[in-house]
């Protein structure tokens, strides 16, 4: 019995350490890249440290339940947008083990043939795997891949919006969008668009075609700037990268209702993948302390379960519109909620991309 306690108050001591280990790390690091910074920017980084250490907590706390199981689907088809690095190519891993046919969407195949030969060699034999270009900074590039994806296939199954980017400097695209707006967001909104026929014809009553929306907890501090989404007057890339986060995530819940209002065998889901140590973090203040942070944060394996669940998880069929972290429904935010704001987004987009109407593609 005493040993028992011992035991008990030794795990929950080491606990404790490891929590206030992360907590002057947090610190240390917010307030040394922070004092010389204007105000504004100064308490958003407080917020994106604070929400940080949060989640960090919960990925610690919520391993346990943070497992997909789930049997074989052969004959069903993904898509993995940003399937050749980081979680992306954990979640291709993942699926192929399935035994289903993986389409890797990224903007330089020859890493995406490098992905799978890196799975291949890890003992993963199951499955079939394809290579497409698909560049997220541009919406041409993104017309091209699906009418390429159109020509080769007449259903699928899975499309998983992963490619992304995290505070990056300003950059405007090819097509005058923000690089975290176009890449995070616009990109996989036209993409899901040009692509919902395959998904609604890959639909079946008993199994379901999914779509996955990678976002972030970040959509937490985020906001909508509809008066200029590029924030180019006044631009900071945490800013902009937790509004690409939070579209993604206004843009799961509306096109839930209009999926669920026509009657198609067809979901939207959202995942936050926890705090995962990717090269996402090379703009940021983490990466300095990268041999460090590498062992608190997640690995790219870990965050992909959520993903997976996401995509392929029975307990979820008829539960869409969630937004998923740790294989659990997570906190939103308010405005996801919001039936006028997921309006004004989905007519910007539509704009944007020049489309008229976004079911104007399905039969």
């Amino acid at each position: 019995m005493m040993h028992s306690l011992y035991t008990l108050h030794l795990t929950t001591f080491r606990k404790m350490l490891l929590i206030g280990m992360i907590c002057a790390i947090v610190a240390s690091g917010f307030i040394y890249h922070n004092l010389r910074r204007n105000w504004p920017i100064f308490i958003l980084d407080i917020k994106y440290s604070l929400l940080a250490f949060k989640e960090i907590i919960n990925d610690l706390m919520s391993a346990k339940k943070n497992k997909n199981d789930c049997l074989p689907q052969p004959g069903r088809i993904a898509i993995v947008t940003g399937g050749s690095r980081g979680i992306g190519v954990e979640v291709v891993k993942m699926l192929l083990e399935l035994d289903m046919e993986v389409i890797i969407a990224c903007r330089t195949p020859s890493a995406g043939e490098k992905a799978i030969l890196q799975i291949r060699e890890s003992g993963v034999e199951t499955g079939q795997a394809k290579v497409y270009a698909l560049d997220n900074t541009s919406l041409e590039s993104v017309r091209q891949f699906a009418t390429k994806i159109k020509r080769d296939y007449k259903q699928i199954h899975i499309l998983i919006n992963n490619a992304g980017i995290m505070f990056h400097p300003y950059f405007e695209t090819i097509d005058g969008f923000e690089e975290h707006w176009s890449v995070n967001y616009l990109s996989h909104f036209l993409l899901t668009a040009l692509l919902l026929p395959l998904l609604k014809a890959g639909g079946q009553p008993n199994q379901i075609s999914r779509i996955v929306n990678v976002t972030s907890c970040a959509h937490l501090l985020g906001k909508i700037n509809f008066d200029d989404v590029n924030n180019k007057n006044k631009f900071y890339n945490k800013c902009a990268y937790a509004q690409s986060k939070l579209a993604q995530e206004i843009f799961t819940k509306g096109l839930h209702h209009l999926l669920k209002e026509r009657q198609y065998h067809v979901q939207v889901y959202s995942v936050h993948p926890g705090v995962v140590f990717t090269e996402l973090f090379v703009n940021s203040y983490i990466w300095k302390y990268r041999l460090l942070y590498k062992y608190i944060l997640k690995t790219p394996r870990q965050g992909a379960i959520s993903i997976v669940y996401a995509a392929v998880n029975k307990a979820i069929e008829n539960h869409g519109g969630m937004y998923i972290s740790n294989c659990c429904p997570g906190e939103i935010h308010p405005d996801t909620l919001n039936s006028s704001i997921q309006e004004k987004l989905f007519e910007l987009s539509l704009q944007q991309v020049q489309l008229k109407d976004f079911f104007q593609y399905v039969q």
